[in-house]
C-alpha cells in the first residue's frame, strides 16, 4: 500500500500543474514596431518607418478590459522587440498610438498571439503605431 501512495502522489501532483501564461519557460515572441505620420484629416504623410526605443508593452493570458502590463520592453535599432521566456499559451502586446479623435489623444493598438509549443518562437510581425 505504500508503494502506491508513493507513486501516485508525485504522479497526481504533476498533473495539477497548469502553468498559466507568463514567464518560466523557453518561447519568445519577436516583433517591430512602426511609426507613421498622419494629417489632421487622416492621410499618411509618410511611410511606415522602424520606432527604436518606444515601450511595447504584453499581458499574460487574459486581456479583458481593464488589464493592466505585465511587462514591458523598449524597442532596440530597427524598432525591434521580444518578450523572451515565455510559457505556452495566449498573450496581447500592445503599444500606445496617437489618436486624432480619441479622448485623451491616444489609444492601444494590440494584437492578441498564442504560444503553441514550450520552445517555440513566435514571429509577431509588426505593430504600427501613428503620430499626428
Amino acid at each position: 500500500m505504500k508503494f502506491i501512495w508513493t507513486a501516485l502522489v508525485p504522479g497526481l501532483l504533476l498533473l495539477s500543474c497548469n502553468k498559466e501564461p507568463g514567464e518560466g519557460g523557453k518561447a519568445e515572441i519577436r516583433g517591430v514596431l512602426t511609426e507613421q505620420y498622419f494629417s489632421a484629416s487622416n492621410n499618411p504623410i509618410t511611410d511606415p518607418y522602424p520606432l527604436p526605443g518606444e515601450n511595447v508593452y504584453i499581458i499574460y493570458g487574459d486581456a479583458s478590459d481593464g488589464a493592466y502590463p505585465d511587462d514591458n520592453v523598449d524597442t532596440g535599432p530597427g524598432g525591434v522587440f521580444r518578450f523572451p521566456w515565455l510559457r505556452k499559451g495566449t498573450y496581447t502586446i500592445f503599444a500606445v498610438s496617437e489618436c486624432n479623435d480619441c479622448e485623451g489623444g491616444t489609444t492601444t493598438i494590440s494584437r492578441t498571439v498564442e504560444v503553441g509549443d514550450k520552445k517555440e518562437i513566435v514571429e509577431f510581425g509588426t505593430l504600427a503605431i501613428k503620430k499626428y
